[in-house]
């Protein structure tokens, strides 16, 4: 998996810079598709709808490419595209009047053993029975994650995309320790909530 995340790194800085340099936009259309999944996800997860989700993705993508000249090529390009998406994603929340519902779906991972926190959330048992424990799990979770404070909620949800705490740090420029606390503050905030 590391030689794949290099190859990924290698790829998009690659493009990043082909971009900036000529702009064709074969270039920046391979980046999207490189990230686009992932980035998608991340914002509907964030911000708990679909459709809203698309604007925010079209806006963060415009952002890139607007200021692409702007972008340091020692930080990883996923770290800027999930910070300028993380601060896409405030604005939009900012801008909405109501509260929004199912915030987040994260699986939370537990650090000490690495299991699923709800591990029949996972489960690819198609019983009944086991379809209603696991919505009410999500609906739990979801439950649990809303108290969170933004901090909180971000470590968790980054982490859960796949982000190390190592790259979370780098992208809030805080102390790795400071992401620690917040992730370990956080899931044993739900922990107690779900219990």
């Amino acid at each position: 998996m590391g030689a794949v995340k290099k190859i990924a790194e290698e790829n998009d800085r690659e493009l990043v810079k082909k971009y900036v340099e000529t702009k064709d936009q074969k270039y920046f259309a391979r980046l999207m598709a490189l990230y686009d999944k992932k980035l998608f996800n991340y914002i509907v997860r964030r911000i708990g709808s679909v459709e809203n989700a698309a604007d925010v993705y079209q806006t963060v993508w415009l952002k890139i490419a607007s200021n692409l000249n702007g972008y340091r090529d020692e930080n990883k390009f996923s770290n800027y595209l999930f910070f300028i998406a993380t601060n896409a994603c405030f604005d939009h929340l900012r801008g909405l009047k109501k509260d929004n519902e199912n915030l987040f779906r994260p699986v939370v991972r537990d650090e000490e053993d690495g299991s699923d926190f709800i591990e029949n959330i996972s489960s690819d048992e198609d019983g009944p029975e086991t379809e209603n424990e696991k919505r009410e799990d999500m609906e739990r979770l979801e439950e649990a994650l809303e108290t969170l404070p933004d901090e909180q909620k971000d470590v968790i949800l980054l982490r859960s995309k796949g982000l190390s705490f190592k790259e979370i740090a780098e992208m809030k420029s805080v102390s790795i320790n400071s992401i620690l606390s917040r992730y370990r503050y956080g899931v044993d905030k739900i922990k107690s909530r779900i219990k």
